[in-house]
């Protein structure tokens, strides 16, 4: 039988790209369509709640390992949005791409992240979790504020450093009524690195990680765009820091259990590295994504990429015990 894929996705809508900045370009999703159907696959696009739930749950149960469904759908304020298509496929048997539902949802989780891995060993800056924009930082300033649950660097602008404490309400009170989850950590003014980590746990591979040059001082919503890639890749990064991002990042996935595809940021701060968040839900669009241009320094292309993550999704289904309830419910 020919294998389905099933490109479950949020489309941008440029009208409202404070809810959707995370959200796939139409372009992406169609240039993905027709990269997988060259692969030898069959694909169907799904972008509706009701559309995608009432798909898979009518898929014969005999026949859902020939299914594959890719993780597109990133949602907006909840704190399990990523989380929705991996949960749903782990319930009906339905293989998926990327990580389970459980490491969906706690590296969405900035805070959390950060302490878990900071007591393993992962060099992390320290972190406060702000609910209550009335609580003053403890954290020495300079300080920078975000969304605690928040990628594509929603909520983040020039002005979410702050110097002062007497700037604090005037960032932190409007941030909160949009976000009521913020991370405040120190900030840390030196280059941004970013690498990828591809594969199942037990056999695990890092992308080359590379420095992220982008306009302004801050990396924020402003540089992020759906028409190109408005930042730039440096891969001439030392020897010796591109071993200690590699091993790093190992030991993260490891310690997350990740499965498939997962990018990792980092800072460099006085020849000092700390991890800055891990997202388990990448973007792989061939025009704006950092993760397909870390794939391709390694000399493969896009299209080998798109096999690669349906061969682990493939894979993860196979082997992990997380599919077993269902997996026995169908029989």
């Amino acid at each position: 039988m020919k294998r389905t894929v099933i490109l479950a996705c949020d489309l941008y809508d440029n009208k409202t790209p404070e809810l959707c900045q995370e959200w796939e370009s139409e372009e992406t999703i169609r240039h993905m369509e027709e990269t997988i159907q060259k692969l030898g696959y069959d694909v169907t696009i799904l972008s509706h709640p009701t559309e995608i739930t009432s798909v898979l749950s009518n898929i014969p149960p005999q026949t859902r390992k020939d299914w594959i469904v890719w993780n597109l759908v990133e949602g907006y304020h909840s704190p399990s949005r990523e989380a929705y298509i991996p949960a749903l496929c782990e319930y009906l048997a339905i293989p998926h791409t990327g990580s389970s539902a459980a490491v969906q949802t706690f590296t969405l989780d900035k805070y959390k992240t950060k302490l878990f891995l900071k007591s393993l060993g992962i060099p992390t800056a320290d972190s406060q979790l702000i609910l209550n924009p009335m609580d003053l930082p403890k954290i020495n300033f300079p300080i920078f504020i975000k969304p605690n649950g928040e990628g594509s660097s929603l909520g983040i602008g020039e002005n979410n450093r702050i110097d002062r404490i007497e700037d604090w309400s005037s960032v932190a009170i409007p941030l909160s009524e949009t976000f009521p989850s913020l991370l405040v950590e120190p900030f840390l003014s030196g280059r941004e690195l970013t690498i990828a980590v591809l594969g199942n746990q037990g056999n695990y591979q890092t992308t080359p990680p590379a420095f992220v040059d982008y306009p302004g001082s801050v990396y924020s919503n402003l540089v992020k765009s759906k028409e190109s890639f408005v930042e730039s890749l440096d891969f001439q990064v030392p020897h010796a820091l591109s071993n200690l991002l590699h091993s790093y990042s190992l030991k993260v996935a490891e310690l997350l259990g990740s499965a498939g595809y997962i990018r990792l940021d980092f800072k460099l701060e006085k020849e000092e590295v700390y991890l800055l968040e891990v997202n388990a839900t990448p973007g792989f669009s061939s025009i704006y994504s950092t993760l397909p241009l870390l794939w391709e320094k390694t000399g493969k292309s896009y299209s080998e990429l798109l096999n690669f993550c349906l061969e682990l999704g493939f894979e993860e289904f196979n082997h992990h015990f997380r599919y077993q309830y269902a997996k026995d419910r169908n029989l």
